[in-house]
């Protein structure tokens, strides 16, 4: 082997610039994959596009559903007890016809108008 060949290539390589990397190589490369990567969409994607409108109005539905039903209240317990008092009294006969009374007072022909 000649070295009097490989002294000159070695010279030029000794002159050479040394490579240096840039401290956002590794950023720079994981930015250039993702360029590339196609996004995958999967099922979840889909149903999200296609039913985000259904979706956000049967919620909307639901909950007014919810806010217009009538809710029953449970009854006052004194007032429980004061009607259990009236529909144990000898009285009642007479208040319950006391409904009857009012109503063909409230239609007589000869009331003043």
């Amino acid at each position: 082997m000649n070295t009097d060949e490989h002294d000159d290539l070695w010279g030029l390589l000794g002159k050479a610039k040394a490579p240096e990397i840039s401290p956002f190589f590794s950023r720079n490369v994981l930015r250039a994959i993702r360029a590339e990567a196609p996004e995958k969409r999967g099922v979840f994607w889909w149903l999200r596009t296609r039913w985000q409108l259904a979706t956000v109005s049967a919620c909307v539905v639901i909950l007014a559903v919810f806010a217009l039903t009538p809710r029953v209240e449970q009854p006052d317990q004194t007032a429980m007890l004061l009607a259990t008092e009236v529909s144990q009294s000898p009285d009642y006969q007479v208040i319950s016809h006391l409904d009857e009374l009012l109503a063909s007072e409230e239609s007589s022909v000869w009331l003043e108008q």
